[in-house]
């Protein structure tokens, strides 16, 4: 994973600095969850969390469990709520899949994941996400 991420680190920095351009083209892997995907650069494939969005969770783990706490919520309620998250996010990128994916990198979390903001084009899908799929 390190090696991953060191690898992502140098190519935007190599990008950034040749192009002055956060965006960044990857190819979309895999849609985890609401606010998780897995994106690949090159032969490297790394998870990336969306930045401003805290979409409920999919499965009965302890994050779920205080999520129906805090709001009040059946813990069925909160994975249903987070299995729709991911359909709509999934259902978006159907919709784009003709439409070139870009990842805004921003950091890297406790957890060695990416953090960014996806675009389908020029669809800030944090944004989209944000609005109809969220916490």
């Amino acid at each position: 994973m390190k090696k991953q991420l060191t690898t992502l680190l140098l190519f935007i920095v190599t990008v950034g600095t040749v192009f002055a351009e956060t965006r960044i083209p990857v190819q979309l892997v895999k849609i985890k969850d609401g606010d998780t995907v897995d994106v690949r650069i090159e032969k490297n494939t790394f998870t990336v969390r969306l930045i401003g969005i805290d979409c409920y969770e999919t499965g009965k783990i302890h994050r779920a469990y205080h999520q129906a706490y805090d709001n009040d919520l059946s813990i069925d309620e909160v994975i249903a709520r987070g299995k729709q998250s991911t359909a709509y996010f999934e259902n978006l990128y159907k919709a784009n899949k003709d439409k070139q994916v870009y990842l805004d990198f921003k950091g890297v979390d406790y957890y060695g994941r990416a953090l960014g903001v996806i675009y389908f084009d020029n669809l800030n899908v944090n944004e989209d996400l944000q609005k109809t799929a969220g916490v």
